[in-house]
């Protein structure tokens, strides 16, 4: 049995950059955890303002039954500030995510590339910090997959993605080659896009102005990049106090 870590920064990042690998990893009978570093407690609620309290619990009880959807099981949260990725010592951030590959020993990690997908500054706080925590656990053979965006997937979406302010300037950075696309068979993407709803706060805005066949026509493909390989540690293991 293989198992997937998915490593995120917010609440609805799994399920939109990787709800259908997820769900087919669940098919075949693979172990799937999911990680998320922050609560999506300073988003908007139906793109309306909402005090960090509430709209933490709501994300949080959006996320499991998006992932029910899934049929994923596991799921963490290391509880930093939505928002404050980028603040937080990259050591401690490090830290956490190491520990959490130790606990879990995934062969495969999903999270976002250097590019952070759409940019966000968590994001790539969040993508560097894996990067380092993967090199330090040292797991040779373990895979690290980063979410990507196709030319052909970027000219189609994200036009109308922009219109909701989603991706932020000068991004996405559309990849030159993707390493794995995997296209969704009708019950992965039925799936994938019974998940994105349970997101109803943040993607009910979506289906609504776009429809359900362009949400799964946006859903319907899934693109990722290798990252480097979990292959060595560094002088840092020692300056990280990690064992």
């Amino acid at each position: 049995m293989t198992t997937v870590l998915g490593i995120w920064a917010h609440p609805d990042d799994e399920v939109f950059v990787s709800g259908g690998f997820m769900a087919d990893a669940v098919r075949k009978g693979n172990r799937v955890v999911c990680l998320h570093m922050t609560r999506g407690e300073a988003g908007l609620n139906y793109r309306q303002p909402c005090t960090p309290e509430i709209l933490g619990s709501i994300r949080e009880r959006e996320l499991k039954a998006s992932l029910e959807c899934l049929g994923v099981e596991e799921q963490r949260f290391l509880a930093y500030p939505d928002g404050g990725l980028s603040s937080i010592p990259s050591v401690e951030g490090v830290a956490g995510i190491h520990a959490a590959l130790t606990d879990v020993q995934p062969d495969v990690i999903v999270t976002f590339g250097s590019d952070g997908f759409t940019g966000h500054p968590d994001h790539k706080a969040l993508s560097s910090w894996v990067t380092t925590a993967a090199r330090l656990w040292d797991k040779p053979q373990a895979r690290i997959l980063h979410a990507a965006i196709s030319n052909r997937w970027s000219q189609a979406f994200v036009p109308r993605l922009n219109e909701f302010e989603f991706f932020w300037p000068d991004h996405p950075v559309v990849s030159a080659r993707c390493d794995m696309s995997l296209h969704l068979d009708d019950e992965l993407l039925d799936a994938k896009v019974a998940a994105l709803r349970e997101h109803a706060s943040q993607m009910q805005p979506l289906f609504d102005s776009y429809g359900e066949d362009v949400m799964r026509a946006m859903a319907a493909t899934e693109y990722f990049r290798l990252g480097p390989r979990a292959s060595f540690r560094s002088r840092m293991l020692s300056e990280l106090q990690i064992a």
